[in-house]
Parts: structure tokens; sequence; C-alpha cells
């Protein structure tokens, strides 16, 4: 996807991570000229979650929970089981809940904190706070 295509996607992820915000949750997204468009949202209970757009055809956005990289489970898990138009905070709320039980299952290792997932991000200084 070119990047003015991605750009009404990009506005309809900011509107709803600004109102995440609002619920303590901390978010943070691409530029809105990156090649790429996804996000990062730290949720009131310290988890990390990625959000991007379904890669393959619009279907909506995909939700995951990142954990410690492992051989065995990588570095994330998806929450939902089909993409989703719909950011609303019960999405992200619902997303949350199934991917823990997700990561769970895998016997994952959740990060102890946000911070220890935030300092190892590779392209932190790339994202954008959502505020």
């Amino acid at each position: 996807m070119n990047r003015d295509n991605q750009k009404p996607y990009h506005a309809t992820l900011t509107k709803a991570m600004q109102e995440l915000t609002k619920h303590g949750y901390k978010c943070f997204i691409q530029p809105e000229n990156s090649d790429c468009l996804y996000g990062h949202v730290i949720t009131p209970s310290d988890n990390v979650m990625y959000v991007q757009r379904d890669s393959y055809e619009w279907r909506g956005w995909t939700f995951s929970i990142q954990y410690q990289p492992s051989k065995n489970n990588g570095s994330g898990c998806g929450c939902l089981e089909d993409p989703t138009p719909d950011l609303s905070l019960e999405t992200w709320q619902r997303a949350e809940r199934e991917g823990l039980a997700f990561a769970a299952r895998l016997h994952a290792t959740l990060y102890k904190s946000s911070a220890d997932w935030l300092k190892n991000l590779w392209n932190k200084e790339e994202m954008q706070e959502v505020k």
C-alpha cells in the first residue's frame, strides 16, 4: 500500500489511540509518512500490544500480545481470531484478554514490565507517542 492510501487508516488508528489514552493506555504509532502502518499500546495492566492493518486484504486491524522472544514462541501471538474494523475500547480489552490466554497456552514469558519491552524496541526513535 502506498503512503497516500494509508493516510486515512493512520488517522483512524491515531484517533482510536487518543481515545485509549483517556482510559490509562500509553500509545505509540509509526509516523504518517512511514512505509508501514502499525502501533504499540501499553495497557493499564502494563501488557504490550501490537496493532497493524490486516496485511493481505483490508478486513480490519490485527492485534498481538508482545512477550519476551524465544525460539519456540517468537515475540508475540495473535489476539483475535479474525481482523476487525472495530478499534473501540471494548475490542482492545477483549484482544488483551484473548491474547494473554493464548500466550499462557503457549507458555510464553511476558515482559516483566513495559519498560523492559521499550528498552529493547529496535525502532523506538521512530515511534511517535499519541496523546
